[in-house]
């Protein structure tokens, strides 16, 4: 009951849609902080899970942003599915559980399986890293396909289900070109798949407090 009660609080609502927002501050801090440490890396060539391989000279700095970009973005996307479950339609109600999951899944596989070094060295953690990223390009591609769809059968929110499957596109682009361009911008074609759907995130975080704030002030004005 104090769980219901709290999460019926107008700032914490307020507050709980913002996180995906921070997240992303966290996540390029991460990014950031661990080239400054890893000397040498290359963001061209190098992949961004370089920066927090077992090995890695930027490992304890890096893990330490990634983690809390992760625990940020569990949180929203529970707060996104809890807040959104049957409340639009169904298809949206769909999309926000499966991207709940993928970042479930994603927080926990890459802590869990980190690279054992820059690059891919065949080792158990390095297959179970890769098996760990099959699932969330999976759940990713499923909760984008059902947000943009379940946005766009909406007359007011249909930009946000455009800008979901243009993220969409973005994910399959990336996927693409990580299976064609040469080693030397690997880490450009896998950029364009992770930036796509952390900025998303940001995005979604910021529509959700807007449409909370709307909700709150349409309440205010009805009584």
């Amino acid at each position: 009951m104090k769980t219901i009660s709290i999460l019926e609080n107008r700032k914490v609502r307020q507050c709980l849609s913002l996180f995906g927002l921070f997240g992303i501050l966290f996540y390029f801090l991460h990014i950031v902080l661990g080239s400054i440490f890893y000397k040498g890396y290359n963001p061209f060539a190098q992949a961004i899970s370089d920066l927090t391989a077992s090995n890695s000279p930027s490992r304890n700095i890096a893990s330490i942003f990634s983690f809390i970009y992760g625990i940020f973005s569990v949180i929203f996307t529970f707060w996104f599915f809890i807040y959104f479950r049957n409340k639009i339609n169904k298809m949206i109600s769909f999309g926000s559980c499966f991207l709940f999951i993928m970042n479930v899944i994603s927080f926990f596989g890459y802590s869990f399986f980190p690279l054992s070094e820059a690059g891919f060295n065949n080792a158990f953690q390095d297959k179970m890293h890769i098996v760990v990223t099959v699932f969330v390009v999976v759940f990713t591609i499923i909760a984008l396909i059902f947000l943009g769809f379940g946005f766009i059968k909406t007359r007011e929110y249909k930009f946000i289900g455009i800008i979901s499957l243009c993220t969409f596109l973005l994910l399959i682009l990336g996927t693409i070109l990580l299976n064609i361009v040469p080693k030397e911008y690997f880490g450009v074609a896998e950029r364009i798949n992770v930036y796509s759907i952390v900025i998303y995130t940001g995005i979604l975080s910021l529509w959700m407090h807007k449409y909370i704030k709307n909700i709150m002030f349409r309440n205010v004005l009805t009584k």
